[in-house]
């Protein structure tokens, strides 16, 4: 049997694609070059481009490029003009940053009464920057009491086999397990290799949706028992339809569900169901349990570092593009990652909404991260912007290790989720 392209795979593919498409696809392609390669600079050094926009890889000559620059996700602080010479290309330069973060530089022209742009984002000591937020002094002991009252709640477990999705190397089951409080329940995937023994596992992630799941996972042929779960607390194999329902309805926003208060925040119940998810990988008899990884992007990535901080059972990483990071960058005048708090200094309540959100921020488990992490993700994020990942990577004590994309937006190549899985066979010993 041919080896199937995991659904994670896969959707990282169709990113890849559809960016080709709206991109280095499109009729003109507008570059703006930095001087530096790596566009990587120091504090205060003036960074120098070429700029040129390319139509049936031939650059266009007398073209007006127009460009802009500021801060990472702000708005820009100087608009100008440059004119494409003889041999189609055109220089301008923008001052360095006066402290570590990024500067989206942004073209745009006009052919044949069509517009096309671009974006790059240069960096200014990326490893220098600090996050805006703090660590409240209690927030070791909030999350630690949170997890011993939500382990004192049976998990009860029920796995109903899929005979559609099983085949002669993995057995599918879909999971239902009881997390912080009696009737509450996380719902996922449970793919586990027809071999014999323990196996290494990895507690699968979602990014951000209201959506189904199916299986197989492709991990699974790999060697791993892989459970990949949802966050909302709602069976993960209904009718697309009921998704898209909650979706556009009742979980509508749900990233500022009880925003207002540390307990009621929609996110304490995702994140517990995430640890629960970890201890009943535990309990099965085919796992290996000094052996198993949490694994994500952008709210599956913050969710993967939250659990590994908080599971003294997780023993490695992968986080790629991780949601969450520094979210009062915004209201410090700078940018934050998804999903963009706090960006209307007069939001009502605002002042104890960033007091909750010290408790949620992907920054504050990254500083007690204690298990070697694989990161990913690229300069031109719009999303999880790197100014935020940055402050959040560069408060990592624990072995860690990141892989850039520099052209990658929110998404990855897949040499990226090469690396990563073979960094993790390689701390597995597999």
């Amino acid at each position: 049997m041919k080896r199937l392209l995991s659904i994670m795979t896969l959707a990282m593919l169709i990113s890849v694609v559809a960016v080709a498409q709206s991109s280095s696809h499109q009729y003109v392609t507008v570059v703006a070059e930095p001087d530096h390669a790596d566009w990587t600079y120091h504090t205060g050094e003036q960074a120098r481009f070429t700029a040129y926009a390319i139509r049936e890889n031939v650059r266009i000559t007398n073209a007006e490029i127009t460009y802009s620059y500021g801060p990472d996700k702000m708005d820009a602080v100087k608009t100008g003009t440059v004119m494409t010479d003889s041999d189609g290309m055109a220089h301008f330069s923008i001052p360095g940053a006066t402290e570590p973060g990024f500067v989206s530089v942004r073209l745009k022209v006009s052919i044949d009464g069509r517009n096309y742009s671009s974006m790059t984002n240069i960096a200014f000591d990326p490893y220098d920057i600090k996050p805006t937020t703090t660590m409240p002094d209690d927030f070791q002991q909030f999350w630690s009491e949170s997890i011993e009252k939500a382990a004192l709640v049976p998990m009860t477990p029920t796995l109903r086999h899929s005979e559609k999705e099983s085949n002669d190397r993995v057995d599918v089951y879909y999971l239902k397990i009881q997390t912080y409080k009696a009737g509450n329940y996380t719902y996922g995937v449970l793919t586990v290799p027809k071999t014999a023994g323990r196996k290494p596992a990895i507690l699968r992630l979602p990014g951000a949706a209201v959506r189904p799941f199916n299986g197989p996972n492709e991990l699974a042929y790999q060697g791993f028992v892989v459970l990949e779960v949802g966050v909302h607390g709602i069976p993960v194999d209904q009718d697309p339809e009921i998704y898209r329902q909650l979706e556009n309805g009742a979980l509508s926003c749900y990233t500022t569900i009880g925003i207002d208060n540390r307990d009621t925040y929609y996110y304490k119940r995702a994140i517990l169901g995430c640890v629960r998810a970890i201890d009943y990988l535990c309990t099965r008899n085919d796992v290996d349990s000094t052996r198993i990884a949490t694994y994500g992007g952008s709210q599956g990535g913050m969710l993967s570092i939250m659990t590994a901080a908080l599971s003294p059972h997780v023993s490695a990483l992968f986080s790629y593009f991780p949601a969450f990071c520094d979210l009062t960058g915004y209201y410090y005048g700078r940018g934050a990652g998804w999903p963009h708090l706090f960006r209307d200094p007069n939001e009502p309540n605002i002042k104890a909404r960033m007091d909750v959100s010290r408790y949620y921020d992907t920054v504050n488990f990254a500083r007690i991260l204690k298990v070697p992490g694989f990161y990913a993700w690229g300069f031109n994020d719009p999303a999880c912007c790197p100014t935020s990942t940055f402050s959040a990577y560069n408060v990592i004590t624990a072995p860690k290790q990141l892989q850039v994309g520099r052209d990658t937006g929110h998404w990855l190549y897949p040499w990226q989720v090469d690396n990563a899985i073979n960094w993790l066979k390689a701390i597995f010993h597999m």
